[in-house]
């Protein structure tokens, strides 16, 4: 199993941000034990640290912590994804009531909902909120098709009739039926109708490297750049495991893998239960708040793209998807680490995107990126798809000490910062450590049963056809690439 590779195309969030603990190292060497090694520096790794500073602060046993990243500080996936803080409100109701009936959808979709007062909170204590570029709003689901319209449609009206109008979640949701009024809200162009519902958005490598300052001047974490885990062991008989790495090995009584498409690579047991799904996104400068509201255009199941606009100073719109242009190679997307290339033809959609989707647009045809494609304009990145659309997350079955919170299917953002909060007790309690939750944590929902990481469900899916539904997936791709609003792109 892969590391990730080391020289990935350029990120506008990164090269944006200019962050001095891109290639930090708290000390030229490792320590030679401490309490917890975290594998990943993105935003599963960061939040972990996070509350397991918070959580013991007002103990006389915080735990020393070492995390580990194979390349520069968040340089994966979480600096690399769209910043949407979106949580699936209605979108999936249809298929997630099938699996788990109706309060069981709406339990996922109420810890998908509560990640907004959790951001802003959170943002709010640690004066962070204008540095990561956090605003909240409402978002969209523009219908570009009768397709789209009719599925978008059916998720919101099942919910509505299973839970009533009185519902928290339904009452904040609203549907747009008359074409006119969609396509003035959504500024999408052609747009059918649209479902709108409250989101955020934020600048999610700002955000990770944030709370990395704030837990590195708590004084309890060893930050370490370009310093991959290459094995790690069974806990031995006095509670140590080993973790080696390329500048030696280090010893630890925990170790929590957040290493999203990667942790497979120290965790065989989720080998083709978390695979790569490569994607792709742009930054167009715009004038100050053009954009409206963020939001996502829907052709089908599968062909989609979505927005957001920074706030000023930034003013660039960053979009991703471009869907209509993958469907037609799904092999480089599905099983693919290439985050060193770009996407054919894709540099040239984004561009086109803008002049041709969006009402009013106000620049040149085709539209200028943030910078050329290979300096940021344009990158790629590598996400994690789980097999059946759930992360994993708690304590690792079998291996005492280890745990999880990876595979988030490209819908991290509204799932992290409370996932991880669920296993920061779990750490805690098995390093005997004395702690109080903080106040932040106690009025969300707990930990949705589909996230767990049980035995039951790792031996259950280890056990599915993995070839199929990778070719089930590539069939539903290339089935999109025939149709209309995809066959420009061939």
């Amino acid at each position: 199993m892969p590391l990730p590779i080391d020289n990935p195309t350029k990120s506008y969030w990164i090269e944006a941000a200019a962050s001095p603990l891109r290639d930090f190292r708290s000390t030229d060497d490792l320590p030679i034990e401490t309490d917890v090694v975290i594998v990943g520096s993105g935003y599963a790794g960061t939040t972990t640290a996070y509350w397991l500073q918070k959580h013991a602060q007002n103990g006389t046993d915080a735990p020393k912590m070492l995390m580990l990243e194979a390349r520069d500080i968040c340089g994966s996936s979480t600096g690399r994804n769209g910043g949407q803080l979106r949580p699936h409100a209605y979108s999936r109701y249809v298929p997630w009531s099938k699996r788990f009936g109706p309060d069981g959808a709406m339990k996922l979709i109420e810890h998908e909902m509560a990640h907004l007062p959790a951001f802003k909170e959170l943002a709010s204590a640690e004066g962070i909120a204008e540095e990561i570029c956090l605003k909240f709003g409402e978002t969209f689901d523009a219908a570009m098709s009768d397709e789209a319209w009719t599925r978008l449609r059916s998720c919101y009206e099942l919910m509505k009739k299973d839970h009533g109008d009185d519902h928290e979640v339904v009452k904040v949701c609203r549907v747009i039926k008359d074409a006119k009024a969609a396509e003035d809200f959504t500024q999408m162009k052609a747009c059918l109708g649209a479902v709108v519902h409250p989101a955020g958005q934020v600048w999610p490598y700002k955000f990770v490297h944030a709370l990395l300052r704030i837990v590195l001047e708590a004084g309890n974490l060893n930050l370490q750049a370009h310093t991959p885990a290459l094995s790690v062991s069974e806990q031995d008989s006095d509670g140590w495991i080993t973790v080696e790495t390329p500048r030696g090995a280090v010893r630890t009584k925990a170790v929590v893998h957040t290493t999203n498409r990667w942790a497979s690579h120290l965790l065989p047991e989720l080998i083709n239960l978390i695979v790569p799904d490569r994607a792709t996104l742009a930054a167009v400068p715009a004038p100050e708040g053009f954009i409206k509201h963020t939001g996502a255009q829907h052709w089908d199941s599968v062909v989609n793209n979505y927005h957001l606009q920074l706030p000023p100073p930034h003013n660039t719109i960053v979009v991703g998807g471009a869907r209509a242009v993958l469907v037609h190679s799904p092999d480089k997307c599905y099983l693919n680490d290439e985050e060193d290339k770009q996407f054919d033809r894709v540099p040239e959609f984004y561009q086109s995107w803008g002049p041709s989707d969006v009402v009013g647009w106000p620049g040149s045809n085709p539209a200028q990126l943030w910078k050329d494609v290979d300096e940021g304009g344009c990158w790629t990145g590598v996400d994690s798809q789980s097999i059946d659309g759930f992360p994993f997350v708690g304590a690792v079955p079998n291996r005492s000490g280890h745990f999880v919170a990876a595979g988030f299917s490209g819908h991290g953002m509204p799932r992290i910062l409370l996932s991880t909060a669920h296993i920061t007790p779990l750490i805690l309690d098995a390093l005997g450590c004395k702690y109080s939750a903080p106040s932040l944590v106690a009025p969300y929902p707990p930990l949705p049963e589909p996230f767990r990481a049980t035995s039951e469900r790792i031996e259950a899916l280890q056990k599915v056809d993995f070839a199929a539904v990778l070719e089930q997936q590539s069939q539903d791709a290339l089935r999109s690439a025939k149709k209309s609003f995809c066959s420009r792109f061939k």
